[in-house]
């Protein structure tokens, strides 16, 4: 029974590969790929004479089940265009299958374009919403980037050239118009572009307007209007920030910063959450 390796490549400068990765991709018989033909160029640059076979969104029915016949043979590393598999591509389904199977799935971590731009964008997160790539139809999409809004956390998204602007404009009143963003353009590679800027200028931004490239847009926490922060609101934040070990005069700073009011107003609310002698 042959292992599968899901193994991360580089989202673009090829000396980001990792000396596990470099070594697996040199061992396996067989490489699957999601795109042979830039898969190959990588295994030529490790010096690897792996046999490369193609598994991606649009493979028959029948792909599938030949890539388990290649692991009842042996073991099998998967590799995506870029990145680390799984994440955006059709990934999931092989290692569903393969694990259905009986095989063991082993991660060979390393690039991810989500991590890179969070650990760059400048925003503290705590988390975030990772949405890939959106729907093409503008209704699922926009579904998504409303949910997205809803959840206080920054979003996170994959885009091609052609998408970005668009993406940013139906963003906008999700999100609201000083929302802070970071455009993310060819990370690591040869014309990487990182701008930061808002959610109501970034559609003018002359990194979006370029004609190739791929995006990943990092759009911080949506800043609501005056009309939405009422002292329950307030209220309800300042007692999280407590709960986690935040005196009252700190908690009304974190609150304050983070929905735009005067740190009085956020203190006012939080003495509510007080218990009263």
């Amino acid at each position: 029974m042959g292992t599968l390796y899901v193994v991360a490549t580089p989202i673009g400068n090829l000396a980001d590969i990792t000396d596990r990765a470099r070594e697996v991709l040199r061992t396996v018989v067989t490489v699957v790929a999601e795109d042979t033909r830039r898969s190959r160029k990588l295994l030529a640059v490790l010096g690897s004479n792996a046999r490369v076979e193609s598994f991606h969104a649009h493979s028959p029915p029948g792909k599938l089940s030949q890539v388990i016949a290649l692991l009842d043979r042996g073991d099998v590393a998967y590799v995506t265009d870029a990145g680390t598999p799984g994440v955006s591509d059709p990934g999931a389904r092989l290692v569903a299958a393969a694990r259905r199977e009986g095989h063991t799935v082993s991660p060979v971590p390393g690039p991810s374009a989500l991590t890179a731009a969070l650990s760059i964008s400048g925003l503290e997160t705590g988390g975030a919403v990772f949405l890939g790539f959106l729907p093409a139809r503008r209704r699922r999409r926009l579904q998504a980037l409303e949910g997205a809004s809803r959840t206080d956390l920054p979003a996170v998204v994959f885009s091609s050239a052609r998408t970005a602007k668009r993406i940013l404009q139906e963003s906008l009143p999700y999100f609201g118009e000083g929302t802070p963003v970071v455009v993310c353009r060819e990370l690591t590679k040869l014309h990487e572009e990182i701008v930061e800027s808002t959610l109501s200028a970034a559609p003018a931004l002359d990194v979006v307007s370029k004609q190739r490239g791929e995006y990943v847009l990092v759009i911080g926490r949506r800043q609501l209007s005056p009309d939405e922060v009422d002292d329950d609101r307030l209220a309800a934040e300042m007692e999280l920030e407590q709960a986690s070990g935040a005196s009252v005069r700190d908690a009304s700073e974190s609150v304050a910063r983070k929905f735009g009011v005067s740190r009085r107003q956020a203190y006012s609310a939080g003495l509510s959450t007080q218990p009263k002698d």
